[in-house]
Protein backbone atom coordinates (compact mmCIF):
# COMPACT_ATOMS: atom_id res chain seq x y z
CA UNK A 1 0.00 0.00 0.00
CA UNK A 2 2.57 2.44 1.05
CA UNK A 3 4.65 1.55 -1.91
CA UNK A 4 1.33 2.56 -4.68
CA UNK A 5 0.93 5.75 -2.35
CA UNK A 6 4.65 6.82 -3.01
CA UNK A 7 4.53 5.95 -6.88
CA UNK A 8 1.00 8.04 -6.84
CA UNK A 9 2.55 11.12 -5.55
CA UNK A 10 5.87 10.84 -7.56
CA UNK A 11 5.03 12.91 -10.62
CA UNK A 12 8.39 14.53 -9.76
CA UNK A 13 8.75 18.14 -11.32
CA UNK A 14 8.67 18.57 -14.13
CA UNK A 15 13.30 18.97 -15.29
CA UNK A 16 12.90 17.53 -18.52
CA UNK A 17 13.02 19.64 -21.71
CA UNK A 18 11.77 16.98 -24.03
CA UNK A 19 8.69 15.05 -24.29
CA UNK A 20 9.91 11.21 -24.90
CA UNK A 21 7.87 7.58 -25.36
CA UNK A 22 9.63 4.25 -24.12
CA UNK A 23 8.96 1.89 -27.42
CA UNK A 24 8.46 2.91 -31.28
CA UNK A 25 7.80 6.06 -31.85
CA UNK A 26 9.43 8.88 -29.79
CA UNK A 27 9.38 12.03 -30.15
CA UNK A 28 12.77 13.12 -29.19
CA UNK A 29 13.71 16.69 -28.83
CA UNK A 30 16.70 16.24 -27.13
CA UNK A 31 18.79 17.85 -29.97
CA UNK A 32 17.32 20.98 -30.57
CA UNK A 33 15.36 22.44 -27.60
CA UNK A 34 17.22 25.45 -26.70
CA UNK A 35 16.16 25.53 -22.68
CA UNK A 36 17.84 22.09 -23.00
CA UNK A 37 20.85 23.28 -24.18
CA UNK A 38 21.16 26.22 -21.37
CA UNK A 39 20.55 23.75 -18.57
CA UNK A 40 22.90 20.98 -19.65
CA UNK A 41 25.10 23.72 -20.51
CA UNK A 42 25.30 24.88 -16.04
CA UNK A 43 24.98 20.75 -15.41
CA UNK A 44 27.40 19.38 -17.56
CA UNK A 45 29.76 22.72 -17.09
CA UNK A 46 30.44 22.15 -20.62
CA UNK A 47 32.59 19.28 -20.64
CA UNK A 48 33.42 17.65 -24.19
CA UNK A 49 35.08 14.27 -24.66
CA UNK A 50 37.68 15.66 -26.18
CA UNK A 51 38.37 17.96 -23.49
CA UNK A 52 40.02 17.04 -20.15
CA UNK A 53 38.33 17.69 -16.41
CA UNK A 54 40.26 20.42 -15.61
CA UNK A 55 39.26 22.38 -18.86
CA UNK A 56 35.65 22.70 -18.47
CA UNK A 57 34.15 25.61 -19.33
CA UNK A 58 30.73 26.35 -18.59
CA UNK A 59 29.69 27.59 -22.58
CA UNK A 60 29.81 24.00 -23.76
CA UNK A 61 28.17 20.89 -23.65
CA UNK A 62 28.83 17.27 -23.29
CA UNK A 63 28.26 14.92 -25.88
CA UNK A 64 26.49 11.58 -25.84
CA UNK A 65 28.94 8.80 -24.95
CA UNK A 66 29.55 5.89 -22.57
CA UNK A 67 32.77 6.96 -20.51
CA UNK A 68 35.12 3.82 -19.69
CA UNK A 69 36.80 4.22 -16.15
CA UNK A 70 38.21 0.49 -16.31
CA UNK A 71 37.50 -2.52 -17.55
CA UNK A 72 34.65 -2.62 -14.78
CA UNK A 73 33.22 0.70 -14.96
CA UNK A 74 31.59 2.37 -17.64
CA UNK A 75 29.82 6.01 -17.63
CA UNK A 76 27.06 7.18 -20.00
CA UNK A 77 27.52 10.79 -20.26
CA UNK A 78 25.24 13.39 -22.09
CA UNK A 79 22.22 10.88 -22.59
CA UNK A 80 20.28 12.87 -19.25
CA UNK A 81 20.76 15.68 -17.00
CA UNK A 82 22.52 13.49 -14.90
CA UNK A 83 24.85 10.64 -15.53
CA UNK A 84 24.35 6.61 -15.54
CA UNK A 85 27.14 3.86 -14.32
CA UNK A 86 27.38 0.48 -15.05
CA UNK A 87 29.79 -1.51 -13.06
CA UNK A 88 30.72 -5.16 -13.96
CA UNK A 89 31.04 -7.24 -11.00
CA UNK A 90 31.45 -11.01 -10.71
CA UNK A 91 27.52 -12.38 -10.24
CA UNK A 92 26.17 -9.21 -12.19
CA UNK A 93 25.66 -5.62 -12.89
CA UNK A 94 25.37 -2.92 -10.74
CA UNK A 95 24.01 0.16 -12.06
CA UNK A 96 24.46 3.33 -9.88
CA UNK A 97 21.77 6.29 -10.92
CA UNK A 98 19.24 5.28 -13.39
CA UNK A 99 18.50 9.45 -14.73
CA UNK A 100 15.20 10.94 -14.67
CA UNK A 101 13.27 8.77 -17.46
CA UNK A 102 12.96 5.42 -18.47
CA UNK A 103 13.85 6.48 -22.67
CA UNK A 104 16.93 8.40 -21.50
CA UNK A 105 17.98 5.22 -19.11
CA UNK A 106 16.72 2.39 -21.98
CA UNK A 107 19.05 4.36 -24.61
CA UNK A 108 21.65 4.00 -22.26
CA UNK A 109 21.08 0.40 -21.15
CA UNK A 110 21.23 -0.16 -24.95
CA UNK A 111 24.79 0.78 -24.96
CA UNK A 112 25.36 -0.91 -21.70
CA UNK A 113 24.22 -3.92 -23.23
CA UNK A 114 26.95 -4.06 -25.81
CA UNK A 115 29.44 -4.35 -23.02
CA UNK A 116 27.81 -6.69 -20.76
CA UNK A 117 25.01 -9.28 -21.09
CA UNK A 118 25.22 -9.82 -17.23
CA UNK A 119 22.13 -9.79 -15.78
CA UNK A 120 21.11 -6.26 -13.60
CA UNK A 121 21.68 -7.49 -9.81
CA UNK A 122 21.98 -4.31 -7.90
CA UNK A 123 20.38 -0.84 -8.30
CA UNK A 124 21.93 1.96 -6.60
CA UNK A 125 20.17 5.72 -5.90
CA UNK A 126 22.74 8.15 -4.42
CA UNK A 127 19.87 10.35 -3.92
CA UNK A 128 16.18 11.11 -4.41
CA UNK A 129 16.62 13.80 -6.93
CA UNK A 130 14.69 12.91 -9.91
CA UNK A 131 17.57 12.93 -12.56
CA UNK A 132 18.91 9.89 -10.14
CA UNK A 133 15.73 7.76 -9.90
CA UNK A 134 13.32 7.45 -12.43
CA UNK A 135 14.58 5.92 -15.10
CA UNK A 136 14.68 2.24 -13.42
CA UNK A 137 11.12 0.90 -14.41
CA UNK A 138 8.98 -1.34 -16.83
CA UNK A 139 6.72 1.09 -18.68
CA UNK A 140 4.62 0.01 -21.76
CA UNK A 141 6.50 -3.19 -21.52
CA UNK A 142 9.84 -2.05 -22.64
CA UNK A 143 12.71 -3.65 -20.41
CA UNK A 144 15.11 -0.60 -18.86
CA UNK A 145 16.92 -1.58 -15.46
CA UNK A 146 14.40 -3.67 -14.23
CA UNK A 147 14.66 -6.63 -16.32
CA UNK A 148 12.57 -9.07 -14.39
CA UNK A 149 9.56 -7.53 -12.68
CA UNK A 150 8.62 -10.86 -10.60
CA UNK A 151 12.56 -11.00 -9.33
CA UNK A 152 13.92 -7.37 -9.05
CA UNK A 153 17.16 -6.71 -8.57
CA UNK A 154 18.53 -5.33 -4.97
CA UNK A 155 17.66 -1.28 -5.16
CA UNK A 156 19.90 0.16 -2.42
CA UNK A 157 19.18 3.82 -1.12
CA UNK A 158 20.10 6.01 1.98
CA UNK A 159 16.82 4.92 4.58
CA UNK A 160 16.09 8.68 4.52
CA UNK A 161 15.04 8.17 0.74
CA UNK A 162 11.44 7.85 1.05
CA UNK A 163 10.86 10.20 3.79
CA UNK A 164 12.82 12.67 1.83
CA UNK A 165 10.91 12.07 -1.52
CA UNK A 166 7.35 12.22 0.74
CA UNK A 167 7.93 15.19 2.21
CA UNK A 168 8.86 16.64 -0.97
CA UNK A 169 5.88 15.69 -2.74
CA UNK A 170 3.45 16.82 0.02
CA UNK A 171 4.28 20.10 2.01
CA UNK A 172 4.93 23.44 -0.64
CA UNK A 173 4.47 20.61 -3.42
CA UNK A 174 2.58 22.84 -5.92
CA UNK A 175 5.15 26.31 -5.49
CA UNK A 176 8.21 24.11 -5.88
CA UNK A 177 7.30 22.53 -8.58
CA UNK A 178 6.48 26.00 -10.23
CA UNK A 179 9.76 27.12 -8.80
CA UNK A 180 11.66 24.08 -10.15
CA UNK A 181 10.01 24.52 -13.72
CA UNK A 182 11.40 28.43 -13.38
CA UNK A 183 14.86 27.49 -12.32
CA UNK A 184 14.96 24.56 -15.45
CA UNK A 185 13.12 26.76 -17.85
CA UNK A 186 10.50 23.77 -19.07
CA UNK A 187 6.96 22.51 -18.06
CA UNK A 188 7.38 19.19 -19.99
CA UNK A 189 7.09 15.78 -18.52
CA UNK A 190 8.75 12.77 -19.50
CA UNK A 191 7.90 9.12 -18.91
CA UNK A 192 9.09 8.66 -15.39
CA UNK A 193 9.91 5.15 -13.52
CA UNK A 194 10.90 5.37 -10.03
CA UNK A 195 11.13 1.68 -8.25
CA UNK A 196 10.92 1.59 -4.73
CA UNK A 197 14.45 0.66 -2.61
CA UNK A 198 14.26 -2.63 -1.17
CA UNK A 199 17.72 -2.12 0.63
CA UNK A 200 18.61 0.58 2.80
CA UNK A 201 22.02 2.35 4.16
CA UNK A 202 21.83 3.90 7.26
CA UNK A 203 25.26 4.24 8.47
CA UNK A 204 26.72 7.50 8.74
CA UNK A 205 29.91 6.48 6.84
CA UNK A 206 31.77 6.23 3.72
CA UNK A 207 34.13 3.72 5.14
CA UNK A 208 31.72 0.91 4.37
CA UNK A 209 32.66 -1.25 1.35
CA UNK A 210 29.24 -0.70 -0.25
CA UNK A 211 27.85 2.66 0.47
CA UNK A 212 27.79 4.84 2.98
CA UNK A 213 25.93 8.46 3.85
CA UNK A 214 27.67 11.57 2.87
CA UNK A 215 25.03 14.30 3.13
CA UNK A 216 25.77 17.24 0.41
CA UNK A 217 23.50 18.31 -1.91
CA UNK A 218 20.93 16.12 0.01
CA UNK A 219 21.03 15.18 3.27
CA UNK A 220 19.99 11.26 1.97
CA UNK A 221 23.27 11.17 -0.32
CA UNK A 222 25.02 7.87 -0.40
CA UNK A 223 28.38 7.21 -2.32
CA UNK A 224 29.85 3.79 -2.97
CA UNK A 225 33.30 2.96 -2.16
CA UNK A 226 35.28 0.44 -3.84
CA UNK A 227 38.63 -0.05 -1.62
CA UNK A 228 40.10 -2.90 -4.02
CA UNK A 229 39.89 -0.63 -7.05
CA UNK A 230 40.58 2.58 -5.09
CA UNK A 231 37.43 3.76 -6.18
CA UNK A 232 34.57 6.59 -5.15
CA UNK A 233 31.26 6.80 -6.42
CA UNK A 234 30.69 10.32 -5.59
CA UNK A 235 27.13 11.14 -6.77
CA UNK A 236 26.22 14.79 -6.59
CA UNK A 237 29.28 15.14 -3.89
CA UNK A 238 31.61 17.11 -6.11
CA UNK A 239 30.95 18.66 -9.89
CA UNK A 240 32.39 20.54 -12.24
CA UNK A 241 31.05 23.92 -10.91
CA UNK A 242 31.06 25.76 -7.84
CA UNK A 243 28.44 23.88 -5.69
CA UNK A 244 24.79 24.54 -5.62
CA UNK A 245 24.51 25.57 -1.53
CA UNK A 246 21.24 27.00 -1.97
CA UNK A 247 19.27 25.69 -4.46
CA UNK A 248 16.61 29.05 -5.97
CA UNK A 249 14.11 27.02 -6.16
CA UNK A 250 13.25 25.67 -2.77
CA UNK A 251 14.70 22.84 -1.29
CA UNK A 252 15.54 21.33 2.08
CA UNK A 253 18.60 23.19 3.93
CA UNK A 254 21.95 21.86 2.14
CA UNK A 255 23.87 22.06 5.08
CA UNK A 256 27.39 23.21 4.38
CA UNK A 257 29.13 21.69 7.04
CA UNK A 258 27.67 18.24 5.91
CA UNK A 259 28.34 19.08 2.90
CA UNK A 260 32.42 19.98 3.11
CA UNK A 261 32.85 17.27 5.53
CA UNK A 262 31.06 14.47 3.24
CA UNK A 263 33.93 16.17 0.64
CA UNK A 264 36.80 15.37 3.32
CA UNK A 265 35.71 11.98 4.25
CA UNK A 266 36.04 11.35 0.23
CA UNK A 267 39.33 12.31 0.29
CA UNK A 268 40.59 10.82 3.15
CA UNK A 269 39.69 7.50 1.02
CA UNK A 270 42.60 8.54 -1.25
CA UNK A 271 40.83 7.34 -4.03
CA UNK A 272 42.66 6.92 -7.03
CA UNK A 273 39.36 7.08 -9.43
CA UNK A 274 36.59 9.79 -8.47
CA UNK A 275 33.19 8.52 -10.43
CA UNK A 276 30.85 11.33 -10.52
CA UNK A 277 26.76 11.60 -11.42
CA UNK A 278 27.61 14.32 -13.15
CA UNK A 279 30.58 15.05 -15.45
CA UNK A 280 33.43 13.49 -16.08
CA UNK A 281 35.31 10.75 -14.12
CA UNK A 282 38.01 11.68 -12.20
CA UNK A 283 42.01 9.53 -12.65
CA UNK A 284 44.54 9.94 -10.51
CA UNK A 285 45.17 10.10 -6.93
CA UNK A 286 47.02 13.64 -6.86
CA UNK A 287 44.65 15.25 -8.58
CA UNK A 288 41.52 13.96 -7.33
CA UNK A 289 42.95 15.15 -3.87
CA UNK A 290 43.89 18.38 -5.31
CA UNK A 291 40.28 18.75 -6.45
CA UNK A 292 38.44 17.65 -3.70
CA UNK A 293 40.87 19.93 -1.10
CA UNK A 294 40.02 23.00 -3.12
CA UNK A 295 36.51 21.72 -3.01
CA UNK A 296 35.81 21.68 0.46
CA UNK A 297 37.71 24.23 0.97
CA UNK A 298 35.46 26.93 -0.82
CA UNK A 299 32.45 25.43 0.74
CA UNK A 300 33.99 25.93 3.97
CA UNK A 301 35.31 29.15 2.87
CA UNK A 302 31.76 30.41 1.91
CA UNK A 303 29.88 29.02 5.35
CA UNK A 304 32.93 30.07 7.71
CA UNK A 305 33.13 34.09 6.17
CA UNK A 306 29.42 34.58 5.89
CA UNK A 307 29.13 33.27 9.26
CA UNK A 308 31.97 35.76 10.51
CA UNK A 309 30.59 38.90 8.79
CA UNK A 310 26.68 38.18 10.69
CA UNK A 311 28.07 37.58 13.71
CA UNK A 312 29.59 40.88 13.34
CA UNK A 313 26.12 42.76 12.96
CA UNK A 314 25.98 42.91 8.65
CA UNK A 315 23.00 42.53 7.36
CA UNK A 316 22.04 39.64 4.39
CA UNK A 317 22.87 42.58 1.86
CA UNK A 318 26.03 43.46 3.46
CA UNK A 319 27.62 40.09 3.72
CA UNK A 320 26.95 39.24 0.12
CA UNK A 321 29.14 42.17 -0.79
CA UNK A 322 31.67 40.81 1.60
CA UNK A 323 31.69 37.26 0.96
CA UNK A 324 33.90 36.26 -2.20
CA UNK A 325 36.02 33.42 -3.01
CA UNK A 326 39.50 33.81 -2.60
CA UNK A 327 41.07 34.71 -6.27
CA UNK A 328 42.95 31.12 -6.62
CA UNK A 329 39.76 29.45 -5.47
CA UNK A 330 37.67 31.59 -8.46
CA UNK A 331 39.87 30.88 -10.88
CA UNK A 332 40.13 27.27 -10.54
CA UNK A 333 37.82 25.61 -13.93
CA UNK A 334 36.06 23.44 -11.01
CA UNK A 335 35.14 25.99 -9.14
CA UNK A 336 33.46 28.82 -11.60
CA UNK A 337 29.83 29.90 -10.85
CA UNK A 338 27.78 28.65 -13.71
CA UNK A 339 25.78 26.35 -11.24
CA UNK A 340 26.12 26.79 -7.60
CA UNK A 341 26.95 30.64 -6.92
CA UNK A 342 28.12 32.42 -3.86
CA UNK A 343 25.85 35.12 -3.40
CA UNK A 344 22.77 32.36 -3.48
CA UNK A 345 24.72 30.44 -0.93
CA UNK A 346 25.44 33.27 1.41
CA UNK A 347 21.98 35.08 1.22
CA UNK A 348 19.23 33.16 -0.90
CA UNK A 349 16.98 34.22 -3.02
CA UNK A 350 14.26 36.21 -3.38
CA UNK A 351 11.71 35.16 -6.47
CA UNK A 352 10.28 38.50 -7.49
CA UNK A 353 14.45 39.54 -8.29
CA UNK A 354 15.82 39.69 -11.26
CA UNK A 355 19.45 40.67 -10.14
CA UNK A 356 21.58 39.81 -6.64
CA UNK A 357 22.48 43.76 -5.98
CA UNK A 358 24.09 43.96 -2.90
CA UNK A 359 23.77 47.20 -0.53
CA UNK A 360 26.48 49.00 -1.69
CA UNK A 361 25.05 48.83 -4.92
CA UNK A 362 21.45 49.29 -4.44
CA UNK A 363 22.48 52.28 -2.39
CA UNK A 364 24.96 54.09 -5.47
CA UNK A 365 21.60 53.65 -7.79
CA UNK A 366 19.29 55.05 -5.28
CA UNK A 367 21.25 58.03 -5.62
CA UNK A 368 21.64 58.11 -9.07
CA UNK A 369 17.35 58.18 -8.47
CA UNK A 370 18.09 61.03 -6.02
CA UNK A 371 21.14 62.98 -8.01
CA UNK A 372 23.38 63.23 -4.71
CA UNK A 373 23.68 61.34 -1.05
CA UNK A 374 22.10 64.87 0.39
CA UNK A 375 18.89 64.26 -1.82
CA UNK A 376 18.88 61.27 -0.36
CA UNK A 377 19.15 62.60 2.75
CA UNK A 378 16.47 65.37 2.17
CA UNK A 379 13.79 62.56 0.57
CA UNK A 380 14.38 60.65 3.96
CA UNK A 381 13.28 63.85 6.02
CA UNK A 382 10.26 64.36 4.16
CA UNK A 383 8.92 60.72 3.95
CA UNK A 384 9.54 60.92 7.99
CA UNK A 385 7.40 63.73 8.06
CA UNK A 386 4.95 62.80 6.13
CA UNK A 387 4.73 59.64 8.41
CA UNK A 388 6.38 56.85 6.02
CA UNK A 389 8.73 55.71 8.71
CA UNK A 390 9.57 52.61 6.69
CA UNK A 391 10.41 54.70 3.75
CA UNK A 392 12.39 56.89 5.74
CA UNK A 393 14.27 54.64 7.45
CA UNK A 394 15.45 52.56 3.75
CA UNK A 395 16.46 56.10 2.19
CA UNK A 396 18.38 57.32 5.48
CA UNK A 397 20.08 54.28 5.53
CA UNK A 398 21.23 54.03 1.84
CA UNK A 399 22.64 57.50 2.39
CA UNK A 400 24.65 56.14 5.54
CA UNK A 401 26.09 53.12 3.36
CA UNK A 402 27.63 55.90 0.78
CA UNK A 403 28.50 57.77 3.68
CA UNK A 404 28.64 56.38 7.20
CA UNK A 405 30.07 59.67 9.02
CA UNK A 406 26.42 61.80 7.77
CA UNK A 407 24.92 62.90 10.97
CA UNK A 408 22.20 63.92 9.03
CA UNK A 409 20.91 60.09 8.03
CA UNK A 410 22.16 58.69 11.34
CA UNK A 411 19.89 61.01 12.74
CA UNK A 412 17.12 60.44 10.55
CA UNK A 413 17.80 56.99 10.87
CA UNK A 414 17.25 57.17 14.81
CA UNK A 415 14.07 59.20 14.29
CA UNK A 416 12.58 56.58 11.91
CA UNK A 417 13.47 53.61 14.13
CA UNK A 418 12.07 55.58 17.22
CA UNK A 419 9.20 55.77 15.10
CA UNK A 420 8.46 52.97 13.78
CA UNK A 421 8.73 51.61 17.55
CA UNK A 422 6.14 53.26 19.12
CA UNK A 423 3.76 52.83 16.18
CA UNK A 424 3.53 49.07 16.86
CA UNK A 425 1.95 46.94 19.70
CA UNK A 426 3.76 44.12 19.00
CA UNK A 427 6.42 43.94 22.29
CA UNK A 428 9.33 42.00 20.30
CA UNK A 429 9.51 44.75 17.59
CA UNK A 430 8.75 47.45 19.61
CA UNK A 431 11.81 46.66 21.48
CA UNK A 432 13.83 46.06 18.37
CA UNK A 433 12.99 49.17 16.87
CA UNK A 434 14.35 51.23 19.84
CA UNK A 435 17.14 49.35 21.09
CA UNK A 436 18.63 49.69 17.57
CA UNK A 437 17.94 53.33 17.54
CA UNK A 438 19.80 53.65 21.17
CA UNK A 439 22.43 52.03 19.43
CA UNK A 440 22.44 54.06 16.50
CA UNK A 441 22.58 57.28 18.64
CA UNK A 442 25.23 56.43 20.39
CA UNK A 443 23.66 56.11 23.95
CA UNK A 444 24.29 52.31 24.31
CA UNK A 445 26.65 49.63 23.26
CA UNK A 446 25.28 46.01 22.76
CA UNK A 447 28.33 44.36 22.43
CA UNK A 448 30.12 40.96 24.31
CA UNK A 449 31.82 42.57 27.31
CA UNK A 450 34.63 41.27 29.23
CA UNK A 451 33.01 39.70 31.79
CA UNK A 452 30.94 37.87 28.91
CA UNK A 453 33.69 36.69 27.23
CA UNK A 454 35.04 35.58 30.28
CA UNK A 455 32.00 33.25 31.51
CA UNK A 456 30.83 32.32 27.73
CA UNK A 457 34.98 30.79 27.17
CA UNK A 458 35.21 28.93 30.44
CA UNK A 459 31.15 27.31 29.94
CA UNK A 460 32.76 25.69 26.47
CA UNK A 461 34.74 22.49 26.79
CA UNK A 462 38.28 23.41 25.32
CA UNK A 463 37.36 21.37 22.00
CA UNK A 464 34.62 23.68 21.43
CA UNK A 465 36.89 26.79 21.87
CA UNK A 466 38.36 25.43 18.84
CA UNK A 467 35.38 24.65 16.58
CA UNK A 468 34.11 28.15 17.03
CA UNK A 469 37.69 29.32 15.11
CA UNK A 470 36.77 28.99 11.83
CA UNK A 471 33.70 31.27 12.01
CA UNK A 472 36.58 33.98 13.48
CA UNK A 473 39.36 33.50 11.17
CA UNK A 474 39.98 36.55 9.30
CA UNK A 475 40.67 35.60 5.41
CA UNK A 476 41.46 38.91 3.74
CA UNK A 477 44.46 39.45 5.95
CA UNK A 478 45.13 35.31 6.31
CA UNK A 479 44.25 33.56 3.66
CA UNK A 480 48.10 32.89 1.75
CA UNK A 481 49.22 31.36 5.58
CA UNK A 482 49.70 27.66 5.28
CA UNK A 483 50.23 26.92 8.47
CA UNK A 484 49.59 23.44 11.31
CA UNK A 485 49.87 23.86 14.98
CA UNK A 486 49.31 21.38 17.26
CA UNK A 487 48.08 22.60 20.25
CA UNK A 488 48.87 20.27 23.62
CA UNK A 489 47.36 20.81 26.81
CA UNK A 490 49.53 18.93 29.56
CA UNK A 491 46.75 19.25 32.35
CA UNK A 492 44.33 16.71 30.50
CA UNK A 493 46.43 15.47 27.29
CA UNK A 494 44.36 16.99 24.90
CA UNK A 495 45.88 17.47 21.19
CA UNK A 496 44.46 19.63 18.33
CA UNK A 497 45.64 20.20 15.35
CA UNK A 498 44.70 24.07 13.37
CA UNK A 499 45.18 24.09 9.69
CA UNK A 500 45.37 27.21 7.67
CA UNK A 501 45.09 26.69 4.13
CA UNK A 502 42.65 28.66 1.14
CA UNK A 503 41.36 30.89 3.86
CA UNK A 504 40.13 28.86 6.32
CA UNK A 505 41.05 27.18 9.56
CA UNK A 506 40.42 23.55 9.41
CA UNK A 507 40.09 21.54 13.45
CA UNK A 508 41.21 18.20 13.48
CA UNK A 509 42.32 15.26 16.06
CA UNK A 510 44.59 14.02 13.51
CA UNK A 511 47.42 14.92 11.71
CA UNK A 512 46.57 16.58 8.31
CA UNK A 513 48.66 16.06 4.93
CA UNK A 514 51.79 18.19 5.13
CA UNK A 515 55.53 18.03 6.82
CA UNK A 516 55.98 20.93 8.83
CA UNK A 517 54.00 20.89 11.97
CA UNK A 518 54.04 23.53 14.73
CA UNK A 519 53.81 22.25 18.61
CA UNK A 520 52.95 24.40 21.44
CA UNK A 521 52.40 22.67 24.81
CA UNK A 522 50.21 24.87 27.10
CA UNK A 523 50.51 23.63 31.18
CA UNK A 524 46.98 23.61 31.41
CA UNK A 525 43.64 24.71 29.19
CA UNK A 526 43.00 27.12 31.03
CA UNK A 527 45.98 29.16 30.12
CA UNK A 528 44.68 29.11 27.22
CA UNK A 529 41.25 30.13 27.52
CA UNK A 530 42.70 33.25 29.15
CA UNK A 531 45.10 33.98 26.25
CA UNK A 532 41.66 33.68 24.05
CA UNK A 533 39.64 35.95 26.21
CA UNK A 534 42.91 38.55 27.11
CA UNK A 535 42.79 38.92 22.92
CA UNK A 536 39.12 39.22 23.03
CA UNK A 537 39.44 42.27 25.03
CA UNK A 538 42.45 43.81 23.61
CA UNK A 539 44.21 43.58 26.50
CA UNK A 540 47.45 41.58 24.84
CA UNK A 541 48.72 38.10 26.25
CA UNK A 542 48.16 37.62 29.55
CA UNK A 543 51.60 37.10 31.16
CA UNK A 544 55.28 38.13 31.00
CA UNK A 545 57.09 36.78 28.10
CA UNK A 546 59.41 35.46 29.59
CA UNK A 547 57.15 33.37 32.38
CA UNK A 548 55.34 32.12 29.35
CA UNK A 549 58.21 30.63 27.51
CA UNK A 550 60.15 29.67 30.85
CA UNK A 551 57.57 27.90 32.39
CA UNK A 552 53.94 27.59 31.03
CA UNK A 553 53.64 27.40 27.34
CA UNK A 554 56.87 25.68 25.64
CA UNK A 555 57.32 26.13 21.52
CA UNK A 556 59.04 23.01 19.72
CA UNK A 557 61.50 24.25 17.57
CA UNK A 558 61.14 26.11 15.17
CA UNK A 559 58.06 27.38 16.19
CA UNK A 560 58.36 30.53 17.95
CA UNK A 561 56.91 33.20 19.95
CA UNK A 562 56.43 35.69 16.98
CA UNK A 563 55.16 33.10 14.84
CA UNK A 564 52.14 31.76 17.35
CA UNK A 565 51.10 35.57 17.66
CA UNK A 566 50.43 36.31 14.23
CA UNK A 567 49.03 32.89 13.76
CA UNK A 568 46.65 34.32 16.78
CA UNK A 569 46.13 37.39 15.20
CA UNK A 570 44.34 35.69 12.52
CA UNK A 571 41.12 35.48 14.50
CA UNK A 572 38.16 37.76 15.37
CA UNK A 573 38.15 36.51 18.93
CA UNK A 574 34.64 37.69 19.94
CA UNK A 575 35.31 41.10 18.43
CA UNK A 576 32.31 42.85 16.74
Amino acid sequence: MYAKYLLLYLNEIKLLTYICGCCDGIVDKYEDNSWFVYFVCLWSAGIRPSLAADEADCTLIAQKHIEKVTENVYVAIGYALGNSIMVIAPDGLIIVDVTESVDASKKIFEEFRKISTKPVKTIVYTHYHHDHIMGAKIIKFCFVFVEDPENPPEIWADIKLLDTIEQFKTYAFAIRATRASRQFGNNVKAEEGFVTPNKFVDKPTVKAKVAGNIPGESNDQIGMWVPEWKMFFAGDTFYFAFPNLYAIRGTPMRDPKFWYSSVQKIADLKPKYLVLSHHYPVQGKAKIQEYLTNYRDAIQYVHDQALRYINKGYYPDKVVEMVKLPQHLADLPYLQQCYGVVAFSVKGWRSSRTSSNALQEKAKRMKEIAGSVSSLVEKAREALKSGDNQWALELSSYALELKPDNDQARQLKTKALTALGDATSLRLAKNYYKMFALELSGIIELKLQPEDIHELVYSFRMRQVFEIMPAMYIAENCSARTDIVLFKFRDTGLEVYVQLRNGVAIISDFKPEGDDVFSITFASENLFRDLVIDMADGTGWPFPVIEIIASQIQFEAPFTMSRFSEIMHCFDWYKS
